[in-house]
Parts: C-alpha cells; sequence; structure tokens
C-alpha cells in the first residue's frame, strides 16, 4: 500500500470512528427534535414540490418535451409522446426519490444506532401489548 492510500483509509477510518462516536452519545432533546423537524419539512418541500415543478417546466420550455415533436435523445428518435411520458417519469422520481431516501436512511441509522447501544432489534422500542 502507498502512503497515499493510507492516509486515505485512516481519515475514512477515523470519520467513522467520529460519526459512531456521534450515534452511540445522541439523544433527543425537544430543541434537537424541533429544529430537525423544521430543516426535514422543508428538504421534504423542496425536493417534492419545487424540485419537479422546475423540471416540467424546464422540460417543458428549454428540452420542448411537451408531447409535440419528435427528438433524438442520445442515439435514439423518440416520438413526442414517450418524450412527454419520460418528462413524467422524471418528474415522479423527483418526487418520491428524496423521501424514500429519508424513510430507508433514518432506517440504518437507527439500527446502526442499536448496534452500537448493544441492543438487539428485538426489543420495541415503544413497548406494546405482546
Amino acid at each position: 500500500m502507498s502512503q497515499a492510500e493510507t492516509v486515505k483509509q485512516s481519515k475514512i477510518h477515523s470519520l467513522r470512528e467520529r460519526v459512531e462516536a456521534f450515534l452511540k452519545t445522541f439523544e433527543w432533546t425537544w430543541t434537537r427534535a424541533v429544529t430537525f423537524s423544521f430543516a426535514l419539512v422543508f428538504f421534504i418541500v423542496i425536493s417534492t414540490a419545487v424540485m419537479p415543478s422546475f423540471w416540467l417546466y424546464f422540460a417543458n420550455t428549454k428540452l420542448e418535451w411537451d408531447g409535440g415533436a419528435a427528438h433524438t435523445l442520445l442515439f435514439w428518435e423518440i416520438s413526442g409522446f414517450w418524450l412527454s411520458e419520460l418528462r413524467d417519469l422524471v418528474a415522479v422520481t423527483l418526487v418520491t426519490g428524496p423521501f424514500v431516501c429519508v424513510l430507508v436512511i433514518s432506517a440504518i441509522m437507527q439500527n446502526w444506532r442499536r448496534k452500537l447501544r448493544g441492543t438487539s432489534g428485538e426489543i420495541r422500542p415503544t413497548g406494546g401489548y405482546r
């Protein structure tokens, strides 16, 4: 291994150690929860409303994917109907993608935190009747 690779791995390792230390000791307070909730709502609104709206505007006006004439995309001649379908598919992905990523990342982080604290996934965090 070269010195550059060793330094790169040590930086990644130290970053992982810092993240794990943060996850292990992190506790929610009401101020952290409220601040995080506002930031999350802002992110969700921007990613589910503003980005797809801008994409639809951009695709219709600049790219002219409004379902009219055919265009050449990469190497293929694509009709206007399929371009409008592709435009809508990108918009739907922009709506659902960030929201699904938030859910998946939060589940991964929670399971990582449980593993670091030494608890199993069998424990129900909210209790409940069995």
